[in-house]
């Protein structure tokens, strides 16, 4: 491992890149000198990855922020569901339906005589 950091240190392009003023850096000469002309293709592959994981990251922050707002839609509706339900259960209720048909001053009386259960004959 020592040897391969002293052969990199010594190398030439290596020299060139750190011999560089901050000047070479801003003004991008340094992308000029002869380490990075032999590496184009690598930088641009790191910069393609960069802008990949940028997107990703992107999407996956506006998918979330979607399961979000459909998880309140979600919560609301159930809300609502159970609103109408408890709703009708007091509406449908005998008691309701007798005040509703003595304030509306209809004729219609319960009927005097029980409900009939009709059982079916099971098939065993």
């Amino acid at each position: 491992m020592k040897r391969l950091i002293e052969r990199i240190k010594q190398n030439e392009d290596f020299q060139d890149i750190v011999s560089s003023s901050p000047r070479d850096i801003l003004n991008g000469n340094i992308l000029t000198k002869r380490f990075f002309r032999r590496q184009y293709l690598l930088i641009a592959l790191v910069v393609f990855l960069a802008v990949v994981y940028i997107n990703n990251r992107y999407e996956s922050e506006k998918m979330m922020t979607r399961i979000s707002a459909l998880k309140k839609d979600i919560q609301d509706a159930r809300y609502e569901s159970l609103t109408i339900s408890a709703e009708l259960a007091e509406i449908t209720r005998q008691s309701s339906i007798e005040e509703l048909l003595h304030n509306k001053n209809m004729q219609l009386k319960p009927g005097q005589q029980s409900p009939i259960v009709i059982e079916t004959a099971s098939h065993d």
